[in-house]
């Protein structure tokens, strides 16, 4: 690959990262003045339309369109996008930003987890190793949060954890379908299939939101994500996949927490403490020692999760 095709790869693959890093400041700006589920209503159904929109529009053949597939993909969009979605912005508004990005960095061990258990990865003294420490790191945010903080820390940690193993446990499920479907064309149906699924959780909340109470920066907040956060970053991420060692993206996930806490202390105010420094080093460990060349899981790591 030329250098400049490169740079421009690797700038596409920083974008996706510093999207998704600011995602998690913007949400919880959000979900000041709008309920988690109702957000999360808000933030999918209008991606949904938007990216189904784009596919028809520039690459109509990219969508599945056999029954058995289409099937298939609702029930994987229960736990890629519904289950792994609503528990995101409900432990994200009871815990801290940096908390949510330090357990969702480790998605691409959860994933491996979940694939050796299944039976589709082999287990080695390496991946082991790499399960063990990032586990370590998230007993020990768990523990520590739950001894020193009010109780509503330790559910949105729980619920944070709950949505990195669903959306660990879609990417194993949904390997075979993606190995053989377009991405963008899989993508576009589960963010429909989930906005049917998240609406039902989210109208109740929706329709007791005043919307004129809403600031118009929560209104352009909103947008950014739906337009950068969502559907953007999917669409540079696709494209960057396409023309670059899948591996090299594994490492690009560890800007996230870096800009997601960086956020949460210099926008909204929130303290770094020494247990998410430590939980940190013990997940970033464990990823980088599990999943380090590891293409299936490098994929694993940079997908729209948050």
């Amino acid at each position: 690959m030329a250098v400049a095709s490169r740079l421009n790869v690797t700038a596409a693959l920083v974008a996706v990262q510093v999207f998704f890093g600011l995602h998690y400041a913007a949400a919880r700006h959000i979900m000041t003045a709008i309920p988690p589920r109702a957000w999360a209503t808000l933030r999918i159904v209008p991606a949904a339309i938007l990216l189904m929109a784009y596919v028809l529009w520039r690459r109509p053949s990219a969508l599945p369109r056999a029954p058995r597939d289409l099937w298939r993909l609702a029930v994987y969009s229960v736990f890629g996008v519904v289950i792994n979605q609503v528990c995101f912005v409900e432990g994200l508004y009871r815990t801290r930003t940096a908390h949510s990005a330090i357990i969702n960095t480790g998605i691409p061990v959860a994933t491996l987890l979940i694939a050796l258990v299944a039976g589709t990865e082999s287990a080695t003294g390496r991946k082991l190793t790499g399960i063990g420490l990032a586990l370590c790191g998230v007993l020990y945010l768990l523990l520590h949060t739950g001894a020193t903080m009010p109780g509503q820390f330790v559910t949105g940690d729980i619920l944070t954890l709950i949505n990195g193993l669903s959306y660990a446990f879609f990417l194993v499920i949904s390997k075979p379908i993606l190995s053989r479907c377009s991405s963008l064309g899989v993508t576009a149906w589960l963010l429909t299939f989930g906005a049917v699924g998240i609406s039902a959780l989210g109208l109740p909340q929706l329709l007791q939101l005043d919307v004129s109470a809403v600031p118009a920066s929560v209104w352009w907040t909103g947008a950014f994500v739906v337009i950068f956060p969502t559907i953007l970053a999917y669409i540079l991420n696709s494209w960057a996949l396409a023309r670059v060692e899948s591996s090299l993206v594994a490492l690009f996930i560890y800007l996230q927490p870096l800009i997601a806490a960086t956020l949460g202390v210099f926008w909204l105010g929130e303290p770094l403490g020494a247990e998410t420094i430590i939980a940190g080093a013990f997940i970033f460990t464990g990823v980088g020692v599990a999943v380090w060349n590891r293409p299936g899981a490098a994929r694993a790591a940079s997908p729209d999760n948050s």
